[in-house]
């Protein structure tokens, strides 16, 4: 007798194991989809000032960042294009893929995303295989006055 109680009692604490680790199984898969949710985060900034205007949409997926980048500034040409890159802690680094005057050209872009707003880094540059890229990146300057607030996206 104290057997089968011995064994019904270890059952029991089976199965109320097996319940409880199913429960935070479903609770870590709930919590992975809501991170996963999470990761496409779109953004969108703006400057307007005089005739000058830039915006920006971007979509944060993990260290990954795409989306829309448009200059229109006065008296240049205007560009019109979409990046792809990377972010490192508050840096994009990125592929500027755009169009002006009718004319496709690929540069290198970084932008360093601070307080709701997006700074443009400036540095030296070359050209490789027809891409515009920085020749050091430790020493880009990102002292733009031309400084992207965050905005609601359309």
């Amino acid at each position: 007798m104290k057997i089968k109680i011995i064994v019904l009692s270890i059952l029991m604490v089976a199965l109320f194991s097996c319940k409880k680790n199913q429960e935070n199984l479903e609770e870590k898969v709930v919590q992975e989809k809501d991170i996963k949710a999470q990761s496409n985060i779109i953004e969108c900034y703006e400057y307007i000032k005089n005739n000058d205007t830039i915006k920006a949409q971007f979509v944060f997926n993990d260290t990954k960042v795409t989306g829309d980048l448009n200059y229109n500034l006065y008296q240049k040409d205007k560009n019109s294009g979409t990046i792809s890159g990377t972010i490192s802690g508050d840096t994009i680094f990125a592929d500027y893929i755009f169009s002006s005057e009718g004319t496709e050209s690929v540069r290198q872009v970084t932008f360093l995303r601070k307080n709701k707003t997006l700074i443009e880094g400036y540095g030296q540059s070359k050209e490789i295989n027809q891409k515009l890229v920085f020749k050091d990146i430790k020493k880009l300057s990102f002292t733009s006055t031309l400084i992207l607030l965050e905005t609601t996206c359309n």
